[in-house]
């Protein structure tokens, strides 16, 4: 008999596989030959302009398409190894260890999980929109007993609802920061936030979920809210 664990580390190992895919297609197709053309291009024309020859320019050119070539498969990686499925397991299989769980409630959080995500009314996807984000894919899973979220901060964040007094729909402001050769931009944001209110604690729980657009946080409250109504605290 196959582990529902298992399987839902596999279905979470898949869905950073097709993610990846889209990355590849995006560079590949995209990204890359633009980067190759615009370098090949301003070195042909920095040749030009300083009157060299046709075979000057035609070898500059050829010297920028390289480098945009090498810089973008540079890029990529540093970019694969954050992709990768097996790394997304070891991140559901490091929350799941936060929590302490037994073997058998680990196969009953798998089984929720793969129940969950065959229901469009508790799996929310959207892509992350903010300062310093790529448009990456996160998704939210709402089971009986856990809530998931996956493409956050940490990249995979667990909740058992059972530890959970009340829910919060709270924000907050916040600075990011864009690093430049010469000059850093900073950007004031406010980062609309799910915080997990823990029972036995004083202190807010350190799962909270932080999302950069609201609409997407209040889905995502809405849908905890619509649920587990007597757990859930709506911030006024």
């Amino acid at each position: 008999m196959d582990s529902y664990y298992k399987g839902w580390l596999d279905s979470g190992a898949a869905w950073m596989k097709g993610y990846r895919k889209q990355v590849l297609k995006k560079y590949i197709c995209f990204i890359l030959p633009a980067v190759i053309i615009v370098l090949a291009a301003i070195a042909a024309g920095a040749t030009a302009v300083n009157d060299g020859s046709v075979e000057d320019i035609l070898g500059s050119a050829f010297a920028g398409a390289l480098m945009g070539g090498v810089l973008c498969c540079v890029f990529l990686l540093f970019l694969l190894p954050g992709l990768s499925p097996q790394r997304m397991r070891r991140n559901i299989n490091r929350a799941v260890k936060l929590l302490q769980m037994s073997e058998t409630e680990q196969e009953q959080l798998g089984r929720e999980m793969l129940e969950a995500q065959k229901n469009l009314d508790y799996v929310l996807d959207y892509q992350v929109i903010g300062p310093n984000s790529k448009k990456t894919p996160a998704r939210f899973l709402l089971s009986h007993g856990y809530a998931c979220l996956w493409g956050g901060y940490p990249p995979v964040i667990l909740v058992r609802l059972s530890d959970v007094s009340k829910i919060r729909a709270e924000k907050e402001l916040k600075t990011a920061v864009t690093y430049g050769a010469t000059t850093n931009t900073y950007t004031r944001f406010h980062l609309h936030t799910i915080v997990f209110y823990y029972k036995d604690l004083e202190q807010d729980g350190d799962n909270g979920m932080g999302f950069f657009d609201e609409t997407v946080r209040d889905k995502v409250f809405n849908m905890l809210q619509t649920q587990y109504f007597g757990a859930v605290d709506p911030s006024k």
